[in-house]
């Protein structure tokens, strides 16, 4: 009788981590897609509104802004035969990612967490957002909207 207790003590406990661990990854893949939503939803998102013509004074004007904010900056088409283009500036706190979506005069920038985890003030959205309307006021005619 007791080595039939002996044998079934470590059979019990290994059912028992196996369940524990299933759980357990189960609790950790919601929580990190939990997460991910979180993090795919802009903090703020700058609308601007340009002639089609002036579209490269646009990334003149994205760039000196990522120079004075210190971002990385990478403007690509989106295709090799498409005149729309993807826009993203990164760095440790902040990024945007901004695109066409269906007029090539027409860019919406999304401003997002870098690392959601350490969320960033409002206040340095909002200074960032009045230092690029600056740069895009340079350009004749452009407009920027933000929400």
């Amino acid at each position: 009788m007791l080595a039939n207790r002996t044998k079934l003590i470590p059979i019990i406990c290994l059912m028992l981590g196996l369940l524990l661990g299933y759980f357990g990854s189960k609790m950790a893949m919601a929580e990190k897609e939990k997460g991910t939503s979180e993090a795919a939803a802009p903090i703020r998102i700058v609308e601007i509104t340009i002639d089609e013509s002036q579209q490269e004074e646009l990334f003149t004007q994205l760039r000196k802004y990522a120079d004075e904010w210190r971002y990385a900056i990478r403007i690509a088409p989106t295709s090799t035969s498409s005149r729309r283009f993807l826009i993203q500036m990164w760095r440790e706190d902040i990024k945007l990612i901004g695109v066409y979506p269906s007029d090539p005069g027409e860019l919406k920038l999304g401003f997002y967490y870098t690392n959601p985890a350490i969320p960033v003030p409002d206040l340095f959205f909002d200074t960032e957002i009045r230092d690029l309307r600056g740069f895009i006021s340079e350009i004749p005619g452009a407009t920027l909207t933000a929400r």
